[in-house]
């Protein structure tokens, strides 16, 4: 089994592969193998701490340059971690359903904010502007983070925002973008840093730059 270093080294590697494939549009049977082995590594160290390794969205075939930079992302997210909470574990509480009712708005900009917040970051108010009503809550707990999850819903679609504890999870590198986005069990993840914090923003339905869009239009 690989140590810590090696695998990083490998991910480098095959981030390293994706870029080169882009000139051609096309993942080479090289890139192809070398994920499995990847993915098959990190299921057996992450078997250890986690039922299951999330799935990754990732095409081998027809990917553009902005899909295969994308995806290098999302490999490299979903195999960071190997101490501590992951940002897969990170995005999994949301799916587990609120446990409270839906927080009030902030008296002090009730149409921008609510009032559950993660140390000095509040949670955004999404109703008045984007249409998006807040439906209820959950606090969860781990490896010494603390999570809080916000639930939303607009017609008949559903979301779910969570911020993790500061500081940021090792896991999450964006390189250089403003977000990043990964899959997990078929449920989209946009995934960022803002005051030291991590910020998880998943749906069912939804891709990654609709949920992008929706995050970035309450930021100051």
């Amino acid at each position: 089994m690989m140590s810590d270093e090696e695998l990083r080294d490998r991910e480098a590697h095959v981030v390293r592969l994706l870029q080169a494939a882009a000139q051609t549009e096309r993942a080479p049977a090289a890139l192809r193998a070398e994920v499995d082995a990847m993915r098959e590594q990190a299921g057996a160290r992450r078997r250890l701490r986690m039922p299951a390794l999330p799935r990754v969205a990732l095409r081998y075939a027809s990917l553009t340059t902005t899909a295969l930079a994308a995806a290098a992302v999302a490999l490299v997210l979903a195999l960071s971690g190997g101490g501590g909470l992951s940002i897969a574990q990170a995005a999994s509480f949301a799916t587990r359903g609120p446990s409270a009712p839906a927080p009030a708005p902030d008296p002090r900009a009730p149409n921008a904010l609510l009032t559950t917040r993660m140390g000095d970051l509040h949670f955004p108010n999404w109703g008045p502007q984007q249409g998006w009503r807040s439906t209820g809550q959950r606090s969860d707990r781990a490896d010494g983070r603390a999570v809080k999850t916000v639930y939303y819903a607009s017609g008949g679609r559903k979301l779910a925002y969570s911020i993790v504890s500061a500081p940021v999870l090792s896991g999450l590198d964006t390189h250089g973008e403003p977000y990043a986005t990964m899959s997990q069990h078929g449920r989209t993840i946009v995934v960022w840093q803002e005051r030291n914090h991590t910020c998880v923003l998943s749906a069912n339905g939804m891709s990654g730059a609709s949920l992008w869009k929706l995050a970035s239009s309450t930021f100051s």
